[in-house]
């Protein structure tokens, strides 16, 4: 396809029809993440995805981060310290409880939160300019991939990174939705995020990397509630089944269920040049 070609697309378009499913609105996002926090936190501690991403970032002391989508602080906390500032915008008010929990224990001064929606706030009066603009695994699963592009390169100084799923289909997740008897759609593609910054006048880098994680639950209960996201099989049978294959993922050692993973990511990033967009 020509370089003229991909600019008549309508890629906006296509991320919607891709991920338009999926979070639709600000009320389901928040209430989605409000009730998986806790798991949320425990089950991203023991990644190697901050560092394998950090490594890949221009953090410099003086410089300002904004964290969009930061959640907990898994980026935000390592960022914090190498550079002056770190904001952390976020949806769900119980993420960031648990991030203010974390940011009280550790007596860290220079994170601040801000529980806003990025689809949905005035950036140009509601948030300040920050060097750097991060969305790590953060892009919206719905509409407006544009508007949420554009609007992390008006807060940008400097740099802006994006990271995504580089596959966008998950084998565990399509079993996890047959045996609940739900549809399955993959994960939006991420040539759709960097072509449709293409139209926007942004050339963006981009870079693969992997991460390794290891998550914990402390008994199959747990984990079948994790992989189903709160909703098990109703009929007796349908739930063995279920529960059986939750298993088949899990290492059982004496303390608990253990389940380790590689994860494939894509990384795009651009500098900022106000005349882009």
């Amino acid at each position: 396809m020509s370089f003229s070609g991909i600019r008549e697309i309508d890629w906006d378009r296509m991320w919607e029809i891709q991920a338009g499913h999926i979070l639709n609105t600000g009320n389901e996002t928040a209430a989605f993440w409000d009730k998986r926090s806790e798991s949320y936190e425990k089950n991203t501690s023991k990644s190697s995805y901050a560092d394998d991403l950090m490594n890949r970032m221009c953090l410099c002391s003086g410089y300002s981060v904004l964290d969009i989508g930061g959640g907990t602080g898994l980026m935000a906390i390592p960022i914090a310290q190498k550079v002056d500032k770190v904001t952390v915008l976020d949806i769900s008010s119980g993420m960031l409880r648990i991030l203010k929990d974390k940011i009280d224990s550790c007596d860290i001064k220079n994170i601040a939160i801000v529980n806003d929606n990025w689809h949905e706030m005035d950036v140009r009066s509601g948030i300040e300019q920050h060097d750097i603009v991060l969305a790590s695994r953060f892009l919206p699963m719905g509409k407006k991939l544009k508007d949420s592009l554009a609007n992390m390169n008006r807060a940008a100084k400097r740099f802006c990174y994006a990271t995504w799923r580089a596959n966008s289909f998950d084998k565990v997740e399509a079993e996890s939705c047959r045996l609940l008897n739900k549809n399955y759609t993959p994960y939006p593609e991420y040539p759709v995020i960097s072509n449709c910054l293409y139209t926007m006048g942004i050339k963006a880098n981009t870079e693969f990397f992997q991460s390794t994680s290891e998550q914990f639950f402390t008994d199959l209960d747990e984990a079948v509630l994790y992989f189903a996201k709160g909703e098990k099989p109703d009929i007796k049978q349908a739930a063995d089944k279920y529960r059986a294959f939750v298993e088949s993922l899990l290492e059982r050692r004496n303390d608990g269920f253990y389940r380790g993973t590689i994860t494939q990511w894509v990384l795009l990033w651009w500098e900022v040049y106000k005349d882009s967009v």
